[in-house]
């Protein structure tokens, strides 16, 4: 058995959307489809949802870090 899922949404974000989906080759439905099974198998929603806080804006524009150049140094550097 199967049932119909109906929601409303912005006429541009929809068109946006569905440009986005075809270029993978998905539809709209294959994609919420696709959405409910992972979100099922996550036990929730399947990625990070969140808005960044005025503190993470901050720092995320600041110059005040520290550029490593591989992996490894940024490892040693954190466990010095």
């Amino acid at each position: 058995m199967t049932s119909q899922v109906h929601f409303r949404m912005d006429d541009k974000e929809k068109k946006d959307f569905e440009i986005v989906l075809s270029r993978v080759g998905l539809t709209p439905g294959e994609a919420f489809r696709i959405f409910a099974k992972k979100s099922i198998e996550a036990g929730g929603i399947p990625f990070e949802v969140s808005q960044p806080t005025p503190r993470l804006e901050k720092a995320m524009k600041s110059q005040d870090y520290v550029e490593f150049n591989d992996p490894e140094e940024g490892l040693d550097w954190l466990n010095d």
